[in-house]
């Protein structure tokens, strides 16, 4: 096979411009058909909380309260995600408790060597996602003070319902659609020219037979 050159390969895309144009032109109104109309968007909610395990009776806050804080916070993770706290909240809203963590893309974060834990919540409802996220929350710190015997977890900021959806991504899904759909139509577009053997040309005459042209018939249309 003939090795194209880039001028061989840019010659080739304006040959098939139609399609260049064509194929991301179809993608990027099928994307945004599919964000816009088909996808449900959904939003996602956070309750931030702090969590200080102060083992002193004084109110000064020594240096092994912020330790031990910063130790039980994985702890204090998993019981947020607890079959307990889940089930509370599940059962509050009339939701199915095995099935709600996955439902509602239920997430605990914490940064490293902070005591600060966020609380996500996703949904395709704004205000149902900031109510189970802050419910969370609130049974989360009973449950702390039950099991610990100690309240030493309260809320930075609850959960308001958010404005903006977290999902999709429309701009995004449609640039990507966009551009993956122009690279499509110029790999096919070459993949077409060095399949198609018909010669069109002086040059493809002299480049695939090696021959020189002596004449040339034009074309005539007929009236």
């Amino acid at each position: 096979m003939t090795e194209l050159t880039l001028r061989d390969i840019f010659k080739i895309l304006l040959r098939r411009i139609w399609l260049i144009v064509l194929l991301p032109f179809v993608a990027v109104v099928a994307a945004t058909l599919l964000v816009y109309y088909v996808i449900v968007p959904v939003y996602t909610a956070t309750a931030t909380m702090y969590v200080l395990n102060k083992q002193s009776a004084e109110s000064v806050i020594n240096y092994n309260d912020l330790q031990s804080s910063a130790l039980l916070t994985a702890d204090y993770r998993e019981l947020v995600l607890s079959k307990r706290v889940l089930s509370k909240v599940a059962k509050e809203y009339g939701l199915d408790p095995t099935a709600m963590r996955q439902n509602f893309g239920i997430e605990v974060t914490s940064a490293n060597n902070t005591r600060v834990i966020e609380i996500s919540v996703t949904s395709s409802d704004p205000v149902l996602a900031a109510n189970l996220a802050n419910s969370i929350g609130k049974e989360f710190s009973s449950i702390v003070i039950e099991i610990m015997d100690a309240n030493n977890v309260s809320f930075v900021d609850v959960a308001e319902p958010p404005m903006e959806p977290s999902a999709p991504r429309k701009l995004m899904i449609i640039t990507v659609a966009g551009l993956a759909a122009l690279m499509l139509a110029m790999g096919l577009a070459i993949l077409l020219e060095t399949l198609n053997t018909t010669i069109r040309t002086v040059e493809d005459v002299e480049k695939e037979l090696g021959l020189s042209v002596l004449a040339r018939v034009p074309r005539f249309e007929v009236k």
